[in-house]
């Protein structure tokens, strides 16, 4: 495989993670999966044309609150890498990849004092595991639906939501939109059956 190919592949594998939590109805889930197969393609248009295309629409996404900031800016680094990369590959490969590596060898003079100057190794504070795990995942998942669904729509109830989430039933979408009340993303106005949420 080559370089290209590898790179391609790997962009291509991030695009298809990261539209997997956007809802099959999304026709920017499918425009971007598309593009992502033409960048793999072999004899397809312009690669850095596709690249910057499907920046530009991970960008719409990341403003609808379909992605979040923190894979649109990981994305985005790395689909700006791509196209430097197909501007010049040998240069990206002898000057960029080399400049970190000449930092990282110990100069002469320093070799003598590297034994000297020990260094006690402290534990390094993690955030907890479950704030990764899958309840996570799927919680932000449905509130980037619940915030793009608000967007459009001025006022929502639970019936406008739950067609467009699925696997959750009324009470979690319920439950998910009094946390987002509760952490002051959204408005409740109403009771019981007539309540409506609204964007603070």
């Amino acid at each position: 495989m080559s370089e290209t190919a590898a790179k391609s592949h790997k962009l291509a594998s991030a695009v298809y993670l990261i539209t997997g939590f956007f809802g099959d109805h999304e026709p920017m889930k499918w425009k971007l999966r598309d593009l992502s197969l033409n960048l793999m393609a072999e004899n397809g248009k312009d690669k850095s044309s596709i690249a910057r295309e499907i920046l530009s629409l991970f960008g719409i996404a990341k403003n609808a609150g379909l992605v979040s900031d923190q894979n649109y800016e990981i994305l985005s680094q790395e689909l700006t890498k791509f196209m430097k990369w197909l501007e010049n590959p040998l240069k990206s490969i002898f000057i960029e990849e080399a400049a970190p590596l000449r930092e990282a060898l110990p100069r002469p003079a320093e070799r003598e004092s590297i034994k000297d100057n020990y260094i006690e190794k402290r534990p390094i504070d993690r955030p907890a595991l479950k704030e990764f795990g899958v309840v996570s995942v799927k919680k932000n998942s449905r509130q980037s639906i619940i915030i793009a669904l608000l967007k459009r729509k001025k006022e929502i109830m639970i019936k406008d939501v739950s067609p467009l989430i699925e696997g959750c039933s009324e009470k979690t979408i319920q439950r998910e939109l009094l946390s987002m009340v509760a952490q002051g993303i959204l408005k409740k106005t109403g009771e019981k059956r007539w309540s409506r949420y609204s964007l603070a």
